[in-house]
């Protein structure tokens, strides 16, 4: 009995040896093939990577020039009727060692684009400087000295003729296209500030809504051009919503 027991645990020591092996070969091939997907995985570009925060307008460089957040300036919920007139928002860089002119702007949906006013150009030398030390204290204001002034007796003052008011200030007129811009400067083409120009949509071939956008090229004397789907821009401030209207009649008993 003790020897047919001896022999059954020298057969049954390497297959359970066997056995062992094998599942810890098992384990290892696992470990090893999550670790070559991770590996994979790692090269890869996400989804998320590649996303950027919206913005209102569209940006676009071409040659030494770029192009920053062309939008049409929004007119209300109602957008642009047919035939009305556009004004756009442009920002122009110069990053190269030369100056640029644009000489030319068309859209898909405007008869003509041209310039209203002035184009403001900002030059390196233009820019304020950044502020530096202490400023200076303001003196005292001087005691006065010397004798008392007397006082004159009241007269009535004589009222002084009123200038006359002057004539209303046309506003800008609109003419081709033409901006020179320096190089490592830039060119504000915002409707509504001071002294700025800036570019006009005029007679729009259909309307034009919130959500719509239109084709606009811009040429320069380079010979570069790039056109951009322009977007009609979102509103300044929230649009206030309409009041719900809650029907006021009673229900009806059913059947």
């Amino acid at each position: 009995m003790t020897s047919r027991t001896s022999r059954h645990r020298a057969d049954a020591t390497p297959v359970g040896r066997h056995t062992r092996r094998l599942a810890a070969a098992t384990f290892a091939a696992g470990v090893g093939t999550a670790l070559a997907l991770a590996g994979c995985g790692t090269g890869m570009i996400t989804q998320t990577s590649t996303q950027v925060a919206p913005v209102p307008g569209v940006n676009a460089d071409v040659g030494q020039v770029g192009l920053r957040d062309v939008t049409i300036v929004y007119n209300g919920p109602a957008g642009y009727p047919a035939g009305a007139d556009a004004p756009l928002v442009v920002r122009i860089f110069n990053n190269g060692s030369t100056p640029v002119t644009l000489v030319r702007v068309s859209a898909e949906l405007a008869t003509s684009v041209t310039l209203v006013g002035a184009a403001q150009v900002i030059t390196p030398s233009q820019l304020p400087p950044v502020p530096t030390g202490t400023p200076a204290a303001t003196p005292p204001p001087a005691t006065q000295t010397g004798p008392t002034a007397t006082t004159s007796p009241e007269t009535s003052p004589t009222p002084s003729p009123q200038p006359p008011p002057s004539p209303t200030t046309p506003p800008p007129a609109a003419g081709p296209v033409s901006i020179t811009i320096p190089p490592q400067s830039f060119v504000l083409l915002v409707p509504g500030e001071a002294s700025s120009g800036f570019l006009q949509l005029n007679g729009l071939k259909q309307a034009l809504v919130p959500g719509a956008s239109t084709n606009v090229t811009f040429t320069f004397d380079d010979g570069s051009t790039t056109t951009l789907p322009v977007p009609l821009g979102p509103p300044g401030s929230p649009v206030p919503r309409g009041t719900p209207v809650v029907g006021t009649e009673p229900l009806q008993p059913g059947p």
